[in-house]
């Protein structure tokens, strides 16, 4: 049984590694060998089950350890309680992996190795994870391989990730006599990824022209770095506030200022027409725009019908909102309280009502025909949400206001932008992310981070976004490849279970 854990834990280092240090990309080609190895060699599907679960959990702790400082901070749980959910969370997450395992040993690995590929991207495509995940994020330095996302999203890298590691399982574990045999799959596995190379070159050096060719649109992004510790004190909101003011003071006229999520304190009312003065900040162009995060309500406290929003808002330079948008998909045990009343009734455990989803995307109109998606906290991690904003609203510039002082001196923020340039090449647009305290950062439309600030000062990045109007194959047709990996997958799963029964 050691030697079944030390498989699972390595093949969960091996995982978890290019998300806490990308240029160790590499090591999820052969994340998953010492897991079919487990899974070839189990005595039982339950075992296999089991280990294929305990593959799942470790790599959670490692790759999202973070999570206990955020839970305790954010959700406002004690420590040890913080622990306790998190353990909970990794054991829950760990599911999708004990479902991958039960999958390969009821279907098997299938011709040329490729069946694990099938159910990993189903997986990846319909199981509920906290902080969205997927294995082709882990190639995000791999920047010729990972442009197959304006395709296929994130599951195109995944599946060619997940075929080569089945294909080099067979390989590897073959006996002597079968070693030429097994040869084939790692070949065709070998040459899906040099087809996404190869198509990856090309896109790199066509969206470069178009990127240079394209107008640009001037931003101010304020980083005021406010510690958490200092939010929400309602004896400091007005010195937050002003820490953005006197920052935005400064600039020379833009076009746009940004305020992150959450950058106003104050309870702002969902339908405000004029903000008032001491919430207008000094633009020193007349045609600016200025688009700031806020918490707001609708309603009267303590009525039937009031509702709490994480809102975006834009303004004009006289303070006259021209459109707000409701974050529509809320962070569990910040945002709002998964069962919260069985919870609450746990001694040490906090009870919110939390926030209202809004509905659907909307689009900030700019000046010049510039229209931005306004994307809040993790939406940025979602890749149909994202596509969404692009295809029903032609958002042709990504804007994303967030706050990720909550994740603390850890790679949290780092991760969250990790996992967010991804937006980027699946919509080739332009990706600006204005926080709090850190990652402020400006993504291209290649998904190549090209700006960003120091985490933890008060700074003011001045950037130039290329604003790109076409529709990629994936904005158009969304994910396509990923419910044809479903319905194979299940046709497969059924298959093999009826010729069980």
């Amino acid at each position: 049984m050691s030697r079944e854990i030390l498989a699972a834990s390595i093949s969960a280092l091996l995982l978890a590694a290019p998300f806490l240090v990308p240029v160790f990309f590499s090591s999820s080609w052969i994340a998953f060998v010492p897991l079919f190895w487990l899974l070839k060699s189990a005595k039982s599907s339950r075992r296999a089950i089991v280990l294929g679960w305990l593959t799942g959990f470790f790599a959670h702790l490692i790759g999202f350890h973070w999570l206990v400082y955020t839970i305790t901070v954010f959700g406002g749980f004690p420590y040890p309680a913080s622990v306790a959910i998190f353990l909970i969370y990794a054991a829950l997450q760990g599911l999708q992996m004990a479902t991958f395992a039960a999958l390969v040993r009821v279907a098997g690995f299938g011709p040329l190795q490729v069946f694990p590929a099938l159910f990993w991207v189903s997986l990846e495509f319909l199981f509920p994870l906290l902080f969205p995940w997927y294995l082709a994020n882990s190639q995000i330095s791999f920047s010729w391989f990972v442009q197959s996302a304006d395709l296929v999203g994130p599951y195109g890298a995944s599946f060619i990730v997940m075929w080569f590691n089945a294909a080099v399982s067979k390989a590897a574990l073959a006996p002597k006599s079968e070693r030429i045999s097994s040869l084939p799959p790692v070949a065709y596995a070998t040459l899906a990824v040099i087809v996404s190379m190869v198509y990856g070159y090309q896109r790199l050096e066509s969206v470069s022209d178009e990127m240079a060719g394209a107008r640009k649109l001037t931003v101010a992004s304020v980083q005021a770095n406010i510690d958490v510790d200092l939010k929400w004190d309602p004896a400091l909101i007005k010195q937050n506030l002003e820490k953005h003011l006197s920052l935005t003071a400064q600039l020379d006229a833009v076009p746009l200022v940004i305020w992150p999520e959450s950058a106003v304190e104050a309870w702002v009312p969902e339908n405000i027409q004029v903000l008032p003065m001491e919430l207008t900040p000094p633009l020193k162009s007349d045609r600016a725009n200025f688009i700031f995060g806020a918490r707001s309500f609708r309603g009267a406290p303590g009525a039937a019908d009031f509702k709490v929003f994480n809102t975006a808002f834009i303004a004009d330079a006289k303070g006259r909102v021209l459109g707000r948008y409701h974050k529509q998909v809320l962070l569990a045990f910040g945002e709002y309280l998964p069962f919260a009343k069985i919870l609450s009734r746990l001694p040490g455990i906090p009870f919110a009502e939390g926030f209202t989803p809004g509905e659907g995307p909307r689009v900030f109109h700019l000046s010049r025909g510039v229209r931005a998606a306004p994307l809040i906290c993790y939406e940025d991690l979602m890749p149909d949400v994202v596509r969404k904003f692009v295809s029903e609203t032609r958002a042709n510039v990504l804007v994303n206001l967030t706050n990720d002082a909550w994740y603390g001196r850890s790679l949290g923020p780092w991760q969250h932008l990790w996992l967010a340039q991804w937006r980027a090449i699946e919509t080739r647009r332009s990706l600006l992310r204005v926080t709090n305290t850190g990652v402020t950062s400006l993504v291209n439309a290649r998904g190549e981070l090209v700006q960003s600030l120091p985490m933890f000062t008060s700074a003011v990045m001045n950037s130039e976004l290329e604003i790109l109007s076409g529709e990629t194959y994936y904005v158009r047709y969304g994910d396509w490849f990923a419910w044809a990996s479903v319905i194979l997958s299940a046709a497969l799963l059924l298959f093999n279970l009826k010729r069980v029964f």
